[in-house]
């Protein structure tokens, strides 16, 4: 048998280096494309994230502000439902940066170049998950600004 008709398996790692093809373009600029439709998804849960959470924070602080200011006491649904919207939110941000991360981190083995692997929106989900938590606690135990 020769050289050329070696199986791939009985080659040494230089010799399957040798024979590799170059990456294609076309592949390495596929794969930029998806980086970037991937963090454009992961700033779409951001935004949604973001909607939940003031739309919880807001349904939870008005009712509360109606009952500091009159005698009667409001049933507690509001605020579950308040606390309910808040942790939807948490969920979906925290889930969407799970996947955005695994993503990166398998194309990033198909040889995604490092100019595409942009963290600045992973670290504004994290932001943005810190300051959900800090929101449900808050309503949780009813702190006040």
């Amino acid at each position: 048998m020769s050289e050329k008709e070696k199986p791939q398996s009985l080659l040494n790692n230089d010799e399957r280096e040798m024979t590799k093809p170059a990456m294609d373009f076309r592949f390495l600029s596929a794969l930029v494309r998806t980086a970037f439709s991937a963090e454009q998804s992961l700033m779409s849960w951001m935004r949604t994230s973001l909607s939940l959470f003031t739309f919880g924070f807001s349904i939870a602080q008005f009712f509360n502000f109606l009952e500091e200011q009159g005698d009667t006491s409001l049933s507690v649904g509001p605020r579950r439902l308040g606390l309910v919207l808040i942790f939807v939110g948490i969920l979906a941000l925290g889930l969407a940066l799970v996947e955005h991360v695994q993503r990166l981190r398998r194309m990033k083995r198909q040889g995604l170049p490092k100019i595409s692997q942009y963290f600045l929106p992973v670290y504004s989900a994290v932001l943005l998950l810190a300051i959900g938590c800090a929101a449900l606690i808050g309503i949780f135990f009813k702190w006040s600004l």
